[in-house]
This record gives structure tokens, C-alpha cells and sequence, in this order.
């Protein structure tokens, strides 16, 4: 495994060396996360939202015929298309999984599925500020209420359900929840490698935007192009940083300009 990059310098104090990079490819992937990196972190999923002035730029880089823009998150796609509303980009849901409409799981993958998720619902309840949210073919432990001690106990509660299901569910870790899915989900690494392997898109300089520890496999599958941390610095294989999502719509609108 690569080894985890300990300093990114801030995006737009290497911005000329970013920008000669844009100018000299024909072609640009742009794949961003969602919460925390495009939207603020919100107390609940269903109360973020896009500011305008980020949806106005999105919408121009949308319509560069330069540019492939996409939306990688652990939501799922019908939400993105939701939120975002943007007709010509496209929407990767749980971790790049769902890209083409909703996909189907076996029947012994949603058996464990659903008896993992009644087993955390029948202990979670008694920790305060942890709520779980069951989606299609997935669920998130959500931690972002609860105090350290009590994320560090849910955590540990998670992998000891999961554990004996190894072979069929995995844990992914995030900095505010924990993702309990498919093996078969893969991760975003994956769906990354898969975006960049479409003829389309050969030769494009890939740029990927994310802030949790889910967006470190596409870091890495994105190293030969831009990857930027969006957030709180922490040990990283990204290569750049920006402080949140304001930052990011200010780095896309860099972009447009640069790429033209």
C-alpha cells in the first residue's frame, strides 16, 4: 500500500502548478464527494444544502464540452439527483455502486444485511446521540450527536456484529458514521478506477474531491491526476487541501476559468 501522504499543501498556494496540469489536458474528470465537500455537515442527512453560487458553477462545468463532472457519495443516487438537480453530470450513489438506476443484491446478502441491521437496532438505541438510517442496499450507523466514548463504543459494537459476516458485509469507517454494506459495494477506489477505464475517458486528467476516510481508496486511484482534501488536515494520500465546501466552490470556479 502506498504510504499515507503527512503533508498537503493548501490547493491554491500550488495553484500554478495545478493549472498547467488542467491547461495541458484536452480532457478533465471532475469527481467530487458530497457531504462535508460539496454542502456543509448538517445535524441531520435530509437538512443540507447546495448553495447557489456552487450549483451556478457546477452547472457551467456541466456544460464544458472539456469536462466530465460526477458525484461519488455513500447516499443513495436518487437523493443526489435530489439535491443537486443537475441534469448533465452524472450521479454515483453508494460509493460509485449505483450509477445507472438502483442495483440488486442476492437474497442471502440482503438476509445478513437485514439481520445485522435488527441486531444494531435492538442495542444502539441506549447510546445517546447514534441513530441508524436503512437504505437500499445499506445502512449508516450515524455518529456525529454522540460524544467520543460513545463513537468509540459503537464502533467496536458494529465490527463485532459484522465479524462472524465478514465474507458477505463489510464495515467501512467514516468520520461521522459507520457504513454497513456488501462486500460486493466495493468502495469508491473502485468505482473510480472503473470511471477512469471508459474509453471516454482515456487520457483525462482526473481530479477528485472528498473530505472522509471513505475518499482515501479514490485518492489513491486518482494519483497520477489532482487530489484534494476538503476539511480538518489529517494523514492523507491526497496531494493537496482546502478548508471546507466554500473552498471547493472557489477551487471549481478556478478550474472553469483554467480550463475554459
Amino acid at each position: 500500500m502506498t504510504p499515507a501522504r503527512r503533508t498537503t499543501p493548501h490547493l491554491f498556494a500550488q495553484w500554478d502548478r495545478v493549472a498547467q496540469r488542467l491547461r495541458e489536458k484536452k480532457r478533465v474528470a471532475i469527481l467530487l464527494d458530497f457531504d462535508g465537500t460539496l454542502v456543509r455537515i448538517a445535524p441531520m442527512p435530509e437538512a443540507v444544502r447546495l448553495e447557489q453560487g456552487t450549483k451556478d458553477i457546477l452547472e457551467k462545468l456541466s456544460g464544458n464540452r472539456n469536462v466530465t463532472l460526477a458525484i461519488i457519495s455513500g447516499r443513495q443516487r436518487a437523493e443526489l439527483q435530489r439535491y443537486i438537480g443537475i441534469r448533465k453530470m452524472k450521479y454515483m450513489g453508494l460509493y460509485g455502486w449505483e450509477s445507472n438506476g438502483n442495483k440488486k443484491i442476492s437474497f442471502p446478502v440482503r438476509e445478513a444485511l437485514a439481520r445485522t441491521l435488527v441486531g444494531l437496532l435492538a442495542e444502539l438505541p441506549s447510546y445517546p446521540g447514534v441513530w441508524i438510517e436503512p437504505k437500499r442496499s445499506s445502512f449508516s450507523v450515524h455518529l456525529l450527536g454522540a460524544s467520543a466514548e460513545t463513537q468509540r463504543q459503537v464502533r467496536l459494537q458494529v465490527k463485532k456484529h459484522v465479524k462472524p459476516l465478514r465474507k458477505t458485509l463489510q464495515v467501512m469507517e467514516n468520520l461521522r458514521d459507520i457504513e454497513v454494506a456488501p462486500v460486493a459495494l466495493g468502495d469508491k477506489g473502485i468505482a473510480v478506477r472503473k470511471f477512469l477505464d471508459d474509453p471516454a475517458m482515456r487520457g483525462a486528467l482526473p481530479v477528485y474531491f472528498g473530505d472522509d476516510f471513505s475518499d482515501e481508496p479514490a485518492f489513491l486511484a486518482a494519483r497520477k491526476g489532482i487530489s484534494i482534501l476538503v476539511g480538518k488536515r489529517r494523514e492523507t494520500r491526497a496531494r493537496y487541501s482546502l478548508r471546507g465546501p466554500a473552498e471547493v466552490a472557489a477551487a471549481l470556479s478556478r478550474m472553469e476559468e483554467t480550463i475554459g
